[in-house]
């Protein structure tokens, strides 16, 4: 055989053999499949809002208690609008009970999808701080923030804590201020002018305050308290403050025994103030209203229409009347859990300032206990809520459009029915 049909018949066998492979190359080309791959997998938009979806499949986590924090359990949300952004504050607990050397914790969002890293507001240093309740100053520009402080040692049943604001074991109320959410001053006690000096308990919130927008008292800030001389004897009262917050005073006590608790207040439509409190032991929310902007109260009545569960509920004013990017119409949004057992959170929504609760529409199925409120914009509200089940140890927030809650009958903003017309 000559030498060149040699040459090809070897040739023929190597081309037909498989090929030893490259283990760099081979590598090299693997994992440039798998970046290739990803870069062309379309990504989930992350805290997408679903505008027909309940805000229980909307809701996103603030708060998580163990996550990069110490506290066993965060409870006691709230929400407020400041300025342009979302700001959210609970309560970092480091034991799972009401007084368990609680900080006061905080985060801030612009669009209510995305939070930002908690961070500690106050810090209790083996006190426990109770019942945050803020308020944004529009003609300041700040934030002002109420709680209460709880020595160590000292619970809310307990039956020896004494009345007024000088014996070291006494509840006291504080104030501080931020403008940004993220710093804050150090707190003021200002107990002498918001407790009464017959009270052993008061208790702030917890839901935010009220700065009166219209009347004689436009620009006021109100802080609405159920205070009691004993666990279980409540009666609604104030605090407020005509030059935003550097100085206090506390309004007359509504009339007592009627079962009022924890409390949310808004602002009525010819500025005074409308509160919603718990009633104890369970049954209808408890209703009062102060047409001087805090500094007395009418009688105390029982709302048929606003189930109380034994627990806490949410309450804000998303529109008045006269403002007309919202359509000229009054409207007051209240939450609350539907059952007794924490479940199964309700959004109700008045146009007629608390009289009546025509809409009605369900978060969801599932956990939900303490709640707060917020406008957003024009057509949007956000809700915060308690996750339940054993220790509280998520806190989330959804935001919700007015027509998904009133089933496009009522868009929240401008064009909306005049309520003048109905």
């Amino acid at each position: 055989m000559k030498l060149s049909t040699l040459i090809l018949c070897a040739a023929a066998v190597l081309v037909a053999l498989p090929m030893a492979p490259s283990a760099y190359g081979d590598n090299r080309s693997e994992k440039t499949a798998q970046r290739d791959k990803a870069k062309n997998k379309k990504k989930p938009k992350i805290n997408k809002f679903d505008p027909d979806a309940t805000p229980y499949e909307n809701a996103v986590p603030v708060f998580q208690a163990g996550e990069g924090n110490p506290y066993v359990s965060v409870r006691i949300p709230i929400v407020i609008k400041a300025g342009k952004m979302l700001v959210a504050m609970a309560e970092g607990r480091y034991k799972d009970t009401d007084q368990g050397e609680n900080d006061l914790i905080v985060s801030i969002s612009k669009d209510g999808r995305k939070w930002s890293k908690p961070v500690v507001a106050a810090a209790s240093k083996g006190a426990t701080f109770n019942n945050p309740c803020m308020i944004y100053d529009e003609e300041a520009k700040q934030i002002v923030l109420m709680f209460q402080r709880y020595p160590a040692g000292v619970k809310e049943r307990s039956n020896d804590i004494p009345t007024g604001w000088d014996d070291d074991r006494c509840i006291r109320n504080f104030v501080c201020f931020s403008k940004n959410g993220k710093k804050w001053s150090t707190p003021k006690d200002v107990t002498e002018f918001t407790k009464h000096e017959d009270s052993t308990i008061t208790c702030s919130g917890p839901n935010p305050g009220v700065q009166i927008t219209r009347g004689e008292h436009k620009g006021r800030l109100v802080v609405t308290f159920n205070e009691a001389t004993g666990f279980g004897n409540w009666v609604a009262t104030s605090a407020y403050s005509d030059d935003h917050g550097k100085t206090w005073k506390i309004g007359q006590k509504s009339e007592a025994g009627k079962g009022i608790n924890e409390i949310s207040s808004v602002e009525t439509d010819d500025g005074g103030v409308l509160v919603v409190s718990r009633a104890w032991g369970g049954g209808t929310r408890k209703v009062t209203t102060s047409a001087d902007a805090g500094e007395t109260w009418s009688p105390v009545i029982s709302h048929p229409e606003l189930p109380s569960p034994n627990c806490q509920n949410g309450l804000t004013r998303y529109s008045h009347a006269d403002e007309k990017a919202k359509g000229n119409r009054s409207r007051i949004l209240f939450s609350s859990p539907s059952q007794g057992n924490r479940t199964n959170g309700i959004i109700k929504m008045s146009y007629d300032g608390g009289k009546t609760w025509p809409v009605e529409k369900s978060v969801g199925e599932g956990p939900f206990a303490y709640s707060a409120l917020c406008p957003i914009k024009p057509g949007m509200a956000g809700l915060i809520f308690e996750v339940n089940g054993g220790p509280i140890k998520t806190i989330m927030f959804a935001p919700f459009s007015l027509n998904w809650l009133t089933d496009g009958e009522d868009d929240g903003k401008a064009g909306a029915t005049d309520a003048t017309e109905e």
